[in-house]
């Protein structure tokens, strides 16, 4: 009976874990671009099935996927135990409830559509620390992705539930327009009207206060780490 050595399951679980984070990119871009079709091109993107559709075959690749490398895991429980939130994630809540017409507002229907897409979130941030080798790099790239992914979605939910009711939102360069002035604190002439507008607009703002010193504190020490780049030969 051959077992396989170290070496190969590590590099087998390497490239798995690779692939899988490549895959889980591609499949939330196919969500996020499918999401903003239909929210760009319908008057009520809930009615539309195209994101609904995708988003089940996706969520099923992402439930296989779980279940595969499962079976390859050394220890099933721990690895189980580990996966449980991304489990959570992957279910097609949309489909289900759809099935045994579970009636939900339109605010908890518009959430639901997006936990599939927090998979690939989760994916990007592994890729990132695999491919960047230097930490403070890895870190601040994982930084811009998030503040760029968290700002889309909180842009694209002010538009889809602004649009028709709010009359200072009258396309999408409005939202850009309130997003850009929201994430700064510098305030916004466009008022929200509905609840998720306003819930948007302050998860934006607080996004804002959290991030730039992140940015701030990066190029600081880009700065300090090339002065002593600079100040090193002459002290030689």
């Amino acid at each position: 009976m051959t077992s396989v050595s170290p070496p190969a399951r590590s590099r087998w679980h390497t490239l798995a874990t690779d692939i899988s984070s490549v895959m889980g990119i591609v499949l939330s871009l196919a969500l996020v671009i499918s999401m903003s079709v239909e929210a760009f091109t319908s008057p009520s993107m809930f009615e539309r099935q195209i994101y609904n559709d995708i988003q089940l075959w996706v969520c099923l690749y992402f439930l296989a996927e779980l279940f595969v490398m499962l079976c390859y895991a050394e220890h099933k429980g721990r690895y189980l135990l580990r996966s449980f939130p991304l489990l959570l994630l992957y279910i097609p809540y949309q489909s289900l409830f759809a099935h045994f017409a579970v009636v939900l507002s339109d605010e908890t229907r518009y959430l639901l559509r997006l936990l599939p897409i927090v998979r690939g979130g989760v994916a990007l941030v592994i890729l990132t620390r695999m491919t960047i080798k230097n930490r403070i790099n890895s870190l601040f790239v994982t930084y811009i992705v998030i503040f760029l992914v968290l700002c889309y979605f909180q842009i694209l939910a002010f538009y889809i539930f602004e649009a028709n009711i709010n009359p200072l939102v009258k396309n999408y360069g409005d939202a850009l327009w309130w997003a850009a002035l929201t994430v700064t604190t510098l305030g916004s002439n466009i008022v929200p009207v509905t609840t998720t507008g306003k819930i948007a607009t302050a998860v934006l703002a607080v996004i804002g206060m959290t991030t730039f010193p992140i940015f701030t504190v990066y190029i600081t020490t880009l700065v300090q780490n090339l002065n002593r780049k600079q100040a090193s030969p002459h002290q030689s």
